[in-house]
């Protein structure tokens, strides 16, 4: 196991920059266990409340299970293949390759159309592949990149986190774990928010269960 963990380590500490907080060290002096906030069948979405670090205000983790029959690199199509996510990911406008398609590491950039009050968002998001031993992870992280800039009336999102964990069961079972997280301070208030970001998680998880089960 702790050669699990080492090997892990470093590929994250290749994926990251200086400055950046990858998820695992951004919530670890969360104290505050996961709760149920949405589920549909046996597919939840939990999540947990931990202070940013130096800013005296606190941010959210989501994190979403489910197990589902399906092999690693069927799973992993839908996480990588940008027409593939923008059949899964809800309130997404648009989603393409930047970078990297088909490696270990690649950038897409996504569109968001986030319903009213909230405004139309994009990011530009670069992931990370790591297999070890009947284990996938794929780290993510928001990136600023001059090949896609901002548009008019579009907010660029920053201070992305998170991470796909995909665990081989046996018998053709696989468990998928789903965490991110914003460092990005908030413009809205939770009780404007909280209701949208509970049901794009729920509803993009249904949809990618779905998709794995045609």
């Amino acid at each position: 196991m702790n050669r699990i963990l080492s090997a892990l380590a470093a590929s994250l500490l290749l994926f990251l920059n200086a400055g950046a907080q990858p998820l695992a060290l951004a919530s670890a002096n969360s104290t505050r266990t996961f709760k149920v906030v949405k589920k549909h069948e046996d597919i939840h979405v939990y999540e947990r409340w931990f202070e940013v670090e130096g800013e005296g205000r606190e941010t959210r983790e989501l994190k979403s299970e489910f197990k589902v029959s399906a092999g690693m690199d069927e799973i992993l199509s839908q996480i990588q293949q940008p027409e593939k996510v923008a059949k899964w990911m809800k309130a997404v406008g648009e989603v393409k390759a930047i970078e990297g398609q088909g490696a270990s590491q690649w950038v897409s950039y996504i569109r968001y159309d986030v319903p009213w009050p909230l405004n139309d968002q994009d990011c530009l998001m670069r992931y990370q592949l790591a297999r070890e031993q009947g284990r996938v992870y794929v780290y993510f992280r928001s990136v600023n990149d001059n090949r896609v800039p901002p548009k008019d009336g579009v907010k660029r999102l920053e201070g992305i986190q998170g991470l796909w964990r995909l665990q081989a069961l046996g018998d053709g079972q696989v468990k998928v774990s789903y965490s991110m997280l914003t460092l990005e301070k908030p413009s809205m208030p939770r009780w404007v928010t909280d209701p949208v970001v509970r049901a794009n998680m729920l509803d993009s998880m249904v949809a990618f269960y779905d998709l794995l089960k045609e």
